[in-house]
């Protein structure tokens, strides 16, 4: 409740490293934070753009937090990315997942945990963890505190957004 760091940093303090999916370095003097669900439409369009922005523009990083409001499966999609992150694949598993054609299948989402090099034993340890369920609960609670009523929901540095921004939008917004 002070004014030592604008909001949407202070959510990426107080989440564990494991809750974070990033693109881009952490110096980067833009941050881009989007709350999301893997079954949202908007989501999976607004993905490559946010990458690509990352990309075209060192000054970038962005950040994929988990929002899994849509159904069961998104919570259960969700948990498996947190359980990768701790092997170090969350961005690869995530972005394996987004890049999946048409709808979602557990036949698509076991070939993505494939080419995603996650080890399968492993992940499904890690999503038994409490930690694992914990960090989704809290990813979700600061979407909400901070009025994610949906996804996307996305902080463009200071400026927050509900729902999809156009590419050139939030090219507009960085500094």
């Amino acid at each position: 409740f002070d004014d030592s760091k604008p909001i949407h940093l202070k959510i990426l303090d107080v989440l564990p490293q494991e809750a974070i999916i990033q693109v881009g370095p952490n110096n980067a003097e833009n941050t881009i934070i989007e709350f999301m669900d893997y079954f949202c439409g908007y989501c999976k369009k607004i993905q490559p753009e946010l990458i690509e922005i990352a990309k075209e523009r060192k000054n970038v990083r962005v950040i994929f937090l988990q929002y899994p409001i849509l159904n069961e499966s998104s919570f259960a999609i969700s948990k498996m990315v947190v359980a990768a992150n701790f092997q170090g694949k969350g961005f690869d598993l995530h972005h394996a997942i987004f890049s999946l054609e048409g709808s979602l299948t557990n036949e698509k989402l076991e070939q993505a945990i494939k080419d995603s090099g996650v080890n399968e034993s492993r992940l499904r340890i890690d999503m038994g963890r409490d930690e694992t369920e914990q960090i989704l609960h809290l990813s979700s609670f600061l979407a909400g505190g901070v009025g994610a009523r949906g996804t996307p929901a996305i902080f463009v540095n200071e400026n927050f957004s509900p729902g999809y921004v156009p590419k050139n939008r939030i090219i507009n917004l960085l500094k």
